[in-house]
C-alpha cells in the first residue's frame, strides 16, 4: 500500500504540540514529572497511524496514554481540578472511539480517532499552561 502522508498529518500535528511543553526540575510538584510522562506518552500515540497501524497500535499506545493520564490527574486533581477533568473525559471519550475501531480501521474511523487524540493533546496541553509556573 503506498504511503499516504495526509492520514498522518493530523495526528502528526497534534502530537508535535507537546514535544517543547514538558515540565521538569527537583523542587517541582509530583504532577510535572507526571505531565512529562503524559506528553511523551500522548506524542507516541500521535504518531501512530491508525489505518496503517489498525485498533491494536492504537490500543497500545492508548494504554499508556490511560496509565499516565491517571498518574497525572491523581497527583494535580486537588490543585487543578478543572484541567485535570477534561484530562479524563478526553482520555475516557479517546477510549471509546479506539473501542470502537475494526481490526482495520476505515479512514474515517482513523480520522475519528485522530479529532480524538486532539482532544486529549489540547487538553494536556491546557494543563500544562495552567501548571507552566510551577512546573519551569
Amino acid at each position: 500500500m503506498p504511503f499516504r502522508p495526509a492520514r498522518l498529518l493530523p495526528v502528526a500535528l497534534v502530537g508535535m504540540a507537546l514535544l517543547g511543553a514538558g515540565c521538569g526540575g527537583d523542587d517541582q510538584p509530583g504532577y510535572c514529572s507526571d505531565l512529562d510522562d503524559l506528553q511523551q506518552s500522548v506524542g507516541d500515540l500521535s504518531q501512530v497511524d491508525v489505518v496503517e497501524g489498525g485498533k491494536s497500535a492504537v490500543t497500545d499506545a492508548l494504554q499508556k496514554v490511560e496509565t499516565s493520564a491517571r498518574s497525572t490527574v491523581d497527583s494535580a486533581k486537588a490543585d487543578f481540578p478543572d484541567e485535570t477533568g477534561a484530562i479524563s473525559d478526553s482520555v475516557a471519550a479517546l477510549e471509546t472511539s479506539a473501542r470502537a475501531l475494526a481490526d482495520s480501521p476505515s479512514a474515517a474511523q482513523g480520522a475519528r480517532v485522530a479529532g480524538d487524540v486532539a482532544q486529549v493533546v489540547n487538553s494536556v496541553d491546557d494543563f500544562a499552561d495552567a501548571t507552566s509556573s510551577n512546573c519551569e
